[in-house]
């Protein structure tokens, strides 16, 4: 019983993720593909450099709204499966906080759903902003320390891709220095390799110098 939930959990978190809204809202604003054009990923920079601020914001909202779907519906998963807190207890896991486990993995598949989401043949986003909203439904503490990272490392020197690089190798030191279980860290140390990977092209310009700075003056400038 134990594992067959987490199979459905995993399946409708990572279903939920590949509900790319830059992709989406692309299509219906323009009639287009965001992924065709700068970066050639569909997030939240992208839109904004491609269709400008209102599209990324509505990007950003949906992106984050998906995976705090996707965790609750985990929880009531858990919440109705009979004698499933039972196994957990008697379990390896028995001894972390299942809640904030069940958060993290359902949270984890919803991320990978969004950088390979099976509806738009596996190329979607970098996942910042569904990891974002992973990691305030898992502890806000946590992200908002992040948030403020990020937004410093954005406004000093104007990379995206270096801030999320960043907060997303924060996040597993973070997660242990707080919670100190070997399980979440596990798990948030294999979401900060999927972000990196993600990521790989991004490092690649920045040690090159060849990365896009994102323009605040600008509605259409950016990187991703």
């Amino acid at each position: 019983m134990l594992i067959a939930s987490f199979i459905v959990i995993a399946l409708i978190s990572y279903l939920l993720g590949s509900l790319n809204f830059g992709v989406i809202l692309s299509r219906k604003i323009k009639n287009d593909d965001v992924r065709n054009y700068g970066s050639g990923n569909a997030g939240t920079t992208n839109m904004l450099r491609k269709y400008g601020k209102k599209a990324a914001f509505f990007t950003i909202v949906g992106d984050m709204l998906k995976v705090f779907a996707a965790i609750f519906i985990a929880i009531q998963v858990i919440t109705y499966t009979p004698m499933l807190m039972s196994e957990i207890d008697s379990s390896p896991l028995g001894a972390i906080d299942v809640n904030m486990f069940i958060k993290s993995f359902s949270g984890f598949f919803c991320v990978l759903g969004h950088i390979y989401p099976c509806y738009f043949k596996f190329k979607g986003g970098k996942g910042v902003a569904t990891s974002g909203g992973m990691v305030f439904a898992i502890d806000w503490r946590i992200g908002l320390i992040l948030l403020a990272v990020l937004m410093i490392i954005v406004a000093v020197t104007r990379y995206v891709s270096l801030g999320s690089i960043i907060i997303a190798l924060f996040y597993p030191v973070l997660i242990f220095l707080l919670h100190r279980s070997t399980a979440l860290t596990i798990i948030a140390s294999v979401f900060t390799v999927i972000v990196i990977v993600a990521h790989r092209e991004n490092i690649k310009k920045l040690i090159n110098h060849t990365e896009n700075k994102i323009d605040f003056k600008s509605n259409k400038k950016g990187s991703d």
